[in-house]
């Protein structure tokens, strides 16, 4: 944001926007990764045991959706905080206590990406589960 500061003064931003666009960005990635391994997995699932039926493969994908949600919640847990240590450095240097540091803009930014990231992964699972679950128990 600091780059954008030096822009042209006839160039209007949209920062919100481009906030917003950065978060759903960076949680799509998450997203398309645990859809891909849940649908991977269930497709092996399948070709190993061809004769389980939808609800049996939706609660396989659900299974592995749960172990994969363990570790990609930390992941991102870890790449935004990875991204908020300069500003962390910062409030500590100034001695900002932790209310106050938590109630500032930039922090609640990265809290709030957090739980949008989780929030699409647990979505995903559920949507890709079902959805690879229910294709897969049609195919024979």
């Amino acid at each position: 944001m600091q780059m954008l500061a030096h822009l042209p003064d006839d160039i209007t931003l949209d920062y919100r926007g481009i906030l917003f666009a950065a978060m759903m960005i960076g949680a799509l990635g998450a997203v398309m990764d645990v859809g891909m391994s849940i649908a991977s997995a269930g497709a092996e699932i399948k070709r190993a045991n061809p004769d389980l039926d939808t609800i049996e493969l939706t609660i396989s994908g659900m299974s592995v959706g749960r172990d994969i949600m363990s570790t990609m919640a930390d992941t991102l847990i870890l790449a935004y905080t990875a991204g908020a240590i300069p500003l962390l450095l910062m409030l500590t240097a100034h001695g900002t206590p932790l209310p106050r540091a938590l109630a500032a803009e930039a922090v609640t930014v990265e809290i709030i990406r957090m739980l949008a990231g989780s929030t699409g992964l647990i979505a995903s699972i559920l949507i890709t589960a079902l959805v690879a679950g229910c294709l897969m128990g049609l195919r024979r």
